[in-house]
């Protein structure tokens, strides 16, 4: 058994209330021919990935995160369907195994993601800029 070093997740497919709902398991380790090893949750060892019907393929995962920092004054400015902008301050930086680093941020329920992935995200604003908080051209 190899431990897996670089990070790839194994993905199933089910069907779940008459929609098609996708699933991953982080790879732990590859068997002596190959084969991606993921924990079996009902028995607590190590089986093939490829060990059920349900199983689609290898993806390359997310490497850990290993750390966060402060948001260290940060903000996301988000681009509102009135040309207005919305500047949050960030929470954190998460920090990966890679070194990659990555915003975060909370909505009003307190449920923290990145917010470079929000479909209205706009940019960053470092500390001490200024934010835009109207549109500046309407030609725009």
């Amino acid at each position: 058994m190899i431990p897996a070093q670089h990070p790839y997740q194994a993905n199933y497919r089910q069907e779940e209330d008459g929609g098609t709902v996708y699933r991953s398991k982080p790879v732990i380790a590859w068997d002596g021919e190959g084969q991606a090893l993921v924990v079996d949750e009902r028995t607590g060892q190590l089986v093939p990935a490829n060990n059920g019907r349900a199983f689609v393929g290898l993806s390359e995962g997310e490497h850990p995160v290993v750390a966060a920092i402060p948001g260290g004054g940060w903000s996301a400015r988000y681009k509102e369907e009135d040309g207005t902008f919305l500047v949050d301050p960030l929470v954190a930086w998460t920090i990966r195994s890679d070194g990659t680093l990555a915003p975060v941020d909370t909505d009003p329920t307190g449920l923290c993601d990145d917010p470079t992935t929000m479909g209205n995200f706009d940019g960053l604003v470092a500390p001490g800029s200024e934010a835009r908080t109207v549109q500046q051209d309407s030609s725009e």
